[in-house]
């Protein structure tokens, strides 16, 4: 099996330009003042400083007790919660397999993590099983993470479960993360909802959405459109129907907007992905909007 690493970050070099890739990689762009390598400035010694923060030579010439203050560059410990379930296994819009569009998403963020240094890990699974695969900053494990997502996410797995993946991260993980989620829900559960408001006051939350195609759309008229989740064909005489079209149209749109409102009141940042191609910029906005949203 080919390396999926290298399909996503040449994904990356053909769809991003120049400024659009920095764009991207300066997102995660924090800086504070603590104990680093990067030299800053001085400050008189107060009580309490450490004595090995003092810069004597700069002391001796002033007179007085000065200290040296560093640029730290804080990390992010970043979770990828991406369901696997049957669900992700069907088409977007575009065509393509949603499957393949969250595996994009997974690796675009996983690999502008670990270019950063930031250690990334993945609560992954259906309704029958979930897996944790802890944080860590190496090219091999957004590899691994990668190709679990590529081969768990079949017509044969179980139905998708985002309460079994909210209720792993609730039960086992303590530390605080930038959560970003990857699913294809338009409609949240209130057990759903009263998980997403836990975990929010824990953590820092993202969702990513992945469209389902519209079975309806003229598109898909000359192919046969297979419902993943009863499982069975959808007939043809329905899907010619230009009201029932409207009306699926009108449910995609009206769910999304109560979902994007929730969302938003959960200050929970959001966008909606329907094909690989906006993968980059919509995780671009994603980022811009969870940068300069009020905490």
């Amino acid at each position: 099996m080919g390396s999926l690493l290298q399909k996503v970050q040449k994904k990356m070099t053909i769809t991003a330009h120049r400024k659009v890739r920095t764009a991207l990689e300066g997102e995660y762009a924090s800086v504070f003042k603590g104990r680093s390598m990067d030299f800053d400035d001085l400050r008189p010694y107060v009580p309490n400083d450490d004595i090995k923060d003092v810069d004597w030579k700069a002391t001796a010439r002033s007179g007085q007790i000065l200290i040296k203050r560093y640029v730290a560059v804080r990390k992010y410990n970043i979770l990828l919660v991406v369901d696997t379930g049957r669900s992700m296994a069907a088409t977007a819009p575009s065509g393509e397999l949603k499957r393949d569009i969250a595996l994009i998403a997974a690796g675009v963020i996983a690999s502008v993590a670990q270019k950063h240094g930031d250690p990334v890990g993945m609560v992954a699974g259906d309704s029958r099983q979930v897996d944790f695969m802890p944080l860590k900053e190496t090219r091999p494990h957004v590899e691994r993470m990668l190709q679990y997502i590529d081969s768990h996410t079949t017509l044969d797995a179980a139905p998708s479960s985002l309460t079994s993946l909210l209720e792993y991260v609730k039960k086992t993980v303590k530390k605080r993360m930038m959560l970003i989620m990857i699913s294809d829900n338009l409609q949240f559960a209130e057990a759903q909802e009263q998980l997403l408001r836990r975990l929010g006051a824990q953590h820092e939350l993202m969702f990513m959405a992945v469209d389902d195609l519209n079975p309806d759309d003229p598109v898909w008229q000359d192919y046969e459109v297979f419902d993943v989740e009863s499982p069975g064909i959808i007939p043809k005489f329905l899907r010619s129907n230009a009201e029932l079209d409207q009306s699926y149209r009108s449910y995609v749109q009206s769910a999304w907007k109560k979902t994007s409102q929730l969302l938003d009141h959960l200050q929970i940042t959001s966008v909606r992905i329907t094909s690989e191609d906006e993968v980059i910029t919509q995780i671009i906005r994603m980022l811009e909007r969870q940068k300069h949203a009020k905490r």
